[in-house]
Order: C-alpha cells, then structure tokens, then sequence
C-alpha cells in the first residue's frame, strides 16, 4: 500500500468510530447482547445502539435474531477476521498485556565493531525468551540522543554516558592487542619497540570517544609509527593485516572472533596495555515495560556468564612471566 493508499484508507476511518469495532468484536465474540455488554463494562442498550451504528456505516445487518440470541452474518464473519487481525496488530504494538510470547523488535544502536562482538550472544538470548523477537541494529551517532529521543531501546558503547535518566550494565572487558599475519617476514611472536615504530601499519578510524582516547594513548607511546592504511571497517583491518606485512591493533576480542577466518596472530609487545569497558545503556523508564525489563535482565546475566568463562580459560592457561607483557 503506497502513501496515497495510505492516506484514503485514513480519510474513510475518520468516518468511522473505532471504538465501535471493539463492540462489534465483543458481540461476535459473547454472540449475544447482554454477555457482550457485561465484558465491556456498558449497557445492553448502548452496546444495541454501537451496533445499530454499525449497521449504518456496513451495507448488512450484521447479526440476525435467532430463538437462542443472536447470530452473525456471513458478512459479519468475514469483517471479524478481519477485525481481529487489526486489534490483535495494534494490542501486540502497544503491549497492553506485556506478554513476552508475542513478537516483537529490539533495537540496539552501537558501533559495528561493537556489534560483531555483542550480537551473537544478543540473538541467543532474544531466542530463548521467544523465537519471533527480532534484533535490529541502528548505527550509532549521538549515544545519549538515541536513548533520549527512543530511536532505540538500547545503546552499547565503550564511552561513559553521564544522565540521570538513564542506566548502564557492564557487558565485557576488552583490550587492544597488536596482530600480523602469521609466518610474517619480519615478526615472530614479539614486537620490539623498534619494530612497533618502524613497520608499516593499519589503523582503525573510529567516532567512538574512548577509543579515539586510546589512540591518542598510543600516539603518545608511538608518535611516529608509519601508518599505510585507514579504514573505519576492523574487518577490512583484519583482511590487509592477513594478506600483507601490515600490522594491526585491533580489540583482542574481535581477532580471536576471527581466528579460523583470518590468519593473524596476536604480539607480545613492549607497549603498554589499553584496556576499555563494553557497556550496555537503557533508560531507567524502561523498567516499567516488563518485556523489556526481562530482555536486559537476561542480556545481562548471559554477558555475565560469558566473561566469568573467558576468565576461567585464561586462569588455566597462566602467562609465562618471563616474557614481556602483551598488549592485549
């Protein structure tokens, strides 16, 4: 239906009194006057004139007396289908019910990096509360804005938000870590400081405020490192890192996503490390939406269980102190 269409249908509903549909559905429903009236809180005599009304505005009489009440018409049967499609749309819209069996769209806004590292995990979630929930993903511009004007219902950033109205879960911890490909000319297992400052490497061009701060960091560590390639992509960072003598730094979590896909392989270096925070936004309104309230109490918990599993792996496999810290 295109907007002319659209805006027709509009112009014939301002005729028609919608509340006299929810009445019509109720005697359909009740097949009967009285039982109908006591559903809806009214009175058989008000309830008898929404019909009548309707019996003006349709070219049928709509229900026909029968010895045992009333019953509907063929046309009468055939608007109900269609009724109640359009009322169960609009209850599922509004979420009168908050019932979580019913379909629905969960918005997050964030970075794509951000995205290919919290998505998956998301997703599992969402289908374990119901397999008709819908995750969709809005980029993201103005963090705070987003949640403030309702563009989305979430935002995960690695940025501090500071607003009262709003909340803040932590999802992860991550880290940056220097990446070549494997078997590289030049590199081994270790970058020198030397190598870090004279190889020719990749960069990721980022809006996101904290990571432009740990590129600053590194700038102050590396101020004259050669850099051959931009992109605002960490894969197309990833794809020239393993085809070239490039190197990358890249979020630790992001290249061990990747490792089957790219043949890279992580640097114990002499750089200090960056660590950042992954965190997920809400506005605290959003507790009175039941539905809603549950799918970030679950994202929550499941991030939680994730990150005391990585930590576990990474305690059984301790790190040789005799090597130099890496930059992860």
């Amino acid at each position: 239906m295109d907007d002319k269409d659209i805006s027709a249908s509009l112009s014939k509903l301002r005729n028609l009194d919608l509340n006299l549909l929810t009445v019509f559905e109720a005697v359909y429903l009740h097949k009967g006057i009285v039982h109908a009236a006591k559903a809806l809180n009214l009175t058989p005599s008000s309830v008898s004139q929404s019909i009548q009304k309707l019996r003006n505005t349709f070219p049928d009489p709509l229900f026909i007396r029968t010895g045992q009440g009333i019953s509907p018409t063929a046309y009468a049967t055939n608007l109900h289908k269609h009724i109640s499609l359009g009322l169960s749309s609009i209850l599922t819209g509004l979420d009168f019910t908050h019932d979580n069996d019913k379909s629905r769209v969960l918005t997050v806004s964030c970075f794509p990096y951000i995205a290919l590292i919290t998505f998956p995990l998301i997703l599992k979630e969402l289908e374990k509360i119901n397999c008709n929930y819908t995750l969709k993903h809005l980029p993201l511009l103005d963090p705070e804005d987003t949640l403030i004007q309702h563009r989305a219902d979430l935002v995960i950033d690695t940025s501090p938000l500071f607003n009262k109205s709003l909340k803040a879960i932590t999802l992860m911890s991550d880290s940056t870590v220097f990446v070549c490909r494997k078997n590289h000319s030049t590199v081994n297992e270790t970058l020198s400081a030397e190598q870090a400052v004279t190889l020719p490497q990749t960069t990721l061009i980022t809006n996101a405020s904290d990571l432009k701060r740990m590129q600053f960091e590194l700038s102050e560590s590396l101020p004259d490192r050669p850099i051959v390639f931009t992109s605002y992509n960490a894969i197309n960072i990833l794809s020239m890192v393993a085809s070239t003598d490039l190197l990358g730094i890249l979020p630790e979590k992001l290249v061990d996503m990747f490792a089957n896909t790219f043949e890279v392989q992580k640097l114990a270096c002499e750089i200090p490390t960056l660590s950042y925070t992954v965190m997920m936004y809400y506005k605290k309104a959003a507790n009175s939406d039941k539905t809603l309230s549950m799918i970030i109490d679950a994202i929550g918990d499941a991030f939680v269980q994730q990150e005391k599993s990585a930590r576990g792996q990474k305690n059984s496999h301790p790190i040789n102190t005799n090597q130099p810290s890496p930059a992860l």
